[in-house]
């Protein structure tokens, strides 16, 4: 099987995590998405074109920044069977927060919400959130 590839934002506010839901999908997972590639030069985009297309697409926000926090390899992403190389990155925006058509909705992710398993989050979490708790982030 294929690994696929995603950047994930990182946006925290108050010691929560912005979280998404994607529309008819069980979990909530990071917003962002799988790279793609353009059709005409064949070429990958960066972390920052897809992050900014992604929330632009998910969330109808304005990426202004991206600072690289950590990969993570998964062994099977949220949505798939497939393995997965989880790019993670500090984001900053402009903009208001609006759920767009493929997103069913949107929540804020404190410490204690993972700690009580409040939302149906993907599994990946269990793999990153410690981390983020572990640094004062959450």
């Amino acid at each position: 099987m294929e690994k696929i590839r995603k950047a994930g934002a990182l946006i925290i506010l108050e010691k929560r995590l912005l979280i998404v839901k994607p529309l008819n999908k069980p979990f909530f997972i990071n917003p962002g998405g799988k790279y793609e590639i353009n059709p005409l030069t064949k070429v990958i985009e960066t972390a920052e074109e897809c992050l900014g297309r992604e929330l632009k697409e998910e969330l109808q926000i304005k990426l202004t920044s991206c600072k690289p926090y950590n990969t993570y390899e998964i062994a099977q992403a949220a949505h798939s069977n497939n393995s997965l190389s989880l790019e993670l990155y500090f984001v900053a925006y402009s903009g208001e927060l609006v759920v767009s058509r493929e997103v069913e909705s949107l929540e804020w992710m404190s410490r204690e919400d993972f700690e009580n398993k409040r939302f149906n989050f993907a599994p990946s979490f269990e793999v990153y959130i410690p981390d983020l708790i572990k640094e004062g982030l959450l």
